[in-house]
């Protein structure tokens, strides 16, 4: 009889320990937050840790929101969202969340507003399931100070110092170049980001390259572990000092030395345009071999050659036609004759005259375009780069259609993003992975 008692005492302590861990893992009653605040002397960001007690997706975006806003008295910081700015609700999409503000965000200086931005979106960011938030004002997607629409944004958007406040929020178009997929050559790629004003810009493009490239077809350029120790530039050249580690090519489909190198020249040279050369030091010293191949006692420029042909010009969007078979195809809708357009090009190309050539179409594809307009408009079908992406009969046929009802957050959006992100019809809408079935954040009971 003992022993059955002592089955029944390891049997319901063993079902306790289950329900204890189970509570534990679970662990989102107590998950830490932190909040984004601005520090009181304005000039950055001011971190608290804290314990959202929400269970739903509505809960948690109304308590983080108003943690935002409310500020204690003498806690040694301040809001980084001004009294007079109104929050005025949310509408949740597929590909990110729209938090839209009262017009009254467009009277905020660039440092008060860059602020609040990285605010909101570093302190959103951390509920399950969003991953990009963009700002509305009155319902239509935020614009910057030269009229250019802001993107939706990720906490990576804001790249910060720990090193000093931050006077002001910087954004910057990088031009980052990757190892193609053999490792040979390189590859372009856009990227815009907004970072500290303390941070050079050099150190800056470096630590997104050794972040990796957005596409699968590029290689690493550094091991993940290699570590930036100084970045300085002085007299057109930037000069960048790394740890050993530097030395450690990636593990996994390393690219040759000379491209890895050339693509942190590269990108520095061609996004600055004060920096025309490069000086690469390990542990301060310049008496090193670059993985064991190229002699760093140089200062590096600008190589053209390292470039795979089929890589964009500067300043065009990867994905998009070139301005090359763009032309062509105003080219191919306008003439009569295009015939007479391909012999003007050849002979142009005969004579050794490079000006309004068409680099990326053959002279055989341009006499086999075809004078009716529907035809050419459909693309260039004979073009030597086969890559080349087709072009769109009508610019606006692909646009997401928005909501006209913000759903409960009371918000109407009545225009698209214009980095064409698709948003759901209804605020109630949520995705089935950042919610169950009764409407409750995931990983909350």
């Amino acid at each position: 009889m003992s022993c059955i008692k002592r089955i029944i005492a390891v049997l319901a302590l063993i079902t306790a320990l289950l329900m204890l861990g189970g509570c534990a893992g679970d662990g989102s009653r107590n998950t830490s937050y932190t909040i984004y605040y601005k520090s009181s002397s304005g000039t950055s960001l001011y971190e608290v840790s804290y314990v959202p007690s929400a269970e739903t997706f509505d809960e948690m975006m109304t308590e983080l929101m108003t943690q935002m806003s409310v500020v204690g008295e003498d806690a040694g910081y301040v809001s980084t969202i001004p009294e007079t700015v109104v929050y005025q609700g949310y509408e949740r999409g597929i590909d990110a969340l729209r938090i839209d503000f009262s017009s009254e965000y467009y009277e905020m200086d660039n440092t008060t507003e860059v602020l609040l931005r990285a605010a909101v979106v570093k302190t959103i960011c951390q509920i399950p399931g969003v991953t990009k938030i963009m700002i509305t004002v009155d319902s239509v997607q935020l614009v910057d100070s030269d009229g250019e629409t802001v993107a939706a944004m990720d906490a990576e958007s804001f790249i910060d110092t720990k090193n000093g406040g931050i006077n002001s929020y910087q954004s910057a178009s990088l031009v980052l170049y990757f190892p193609n997929q053999d490792g040979t050559k390189l590859k372009k790629e856009v990227r815009n980001v907004d970072y500290s004003s303390n941070m050079v810009l050099g150190r800056v493009i470096v630590e997104q390259l050794i972040a990796g490239s957005e596409y699968s077809d590029r290689r690493a350029v550094l091991n993940s572990s290699t570590e930036i120790l100084d970045v300085s530039e002085k007299n057109g050249i930037c000069t960048l000092n790394f740890s050993e580690t530097v030395n450690q090519a990636p593990t996994e489909n390393a690219p040759l030395a000379e491209a890895a190198l050339y693509a942190i020249v590269n990108s520095i040279c061609e996004t600055s345009d004060t920096i025309s050369g490069v000086k690469i030091t390990v542990e301060g010293s310049s008496n090193v071999l670059f993985w064991d191949e190229i002699d760093l006692n140089n200062v590096f420029v600008m190589n053209q050659d390292m470039i795979e042909t089929e890589t964009l010009e500067s300043g065009e969007a990867e994905g998009e036609p070139s301005a090359e078979e763009t032309q062509a195809v105003r080219t191919a809708d306008g003439a009569e004759d295009t015939s007479d357009t391909a012999e003007t090009e050849e002979g142009s190309s005969e004579s050794g005259t490079e000006a309004g050539a068409l680099d990326g179409v053959s002279d055989s594809s341009m006499s086999d375009l075809s004078g009716d307009e529907e035809s050419s408009a459909a693309g260039l079908s004979e073009n030597t780069n086969s890559s080349a992406p087709e072009l769109s009969e009508d610019a606006d046929s692909s646009a997401p259609d928005v909501s006209e009802d913000a759903g409960s957050s009371g918000v109407e959006f009545a225009e698209n993003g214009s980095d064409g992100t698709e948003f759901s019809k209804e605020n109630s809408s949520i995705e089935e992975d950042a919610l169950d079935n009764n409407g409750v954040l995931a990983g909350v009971d």
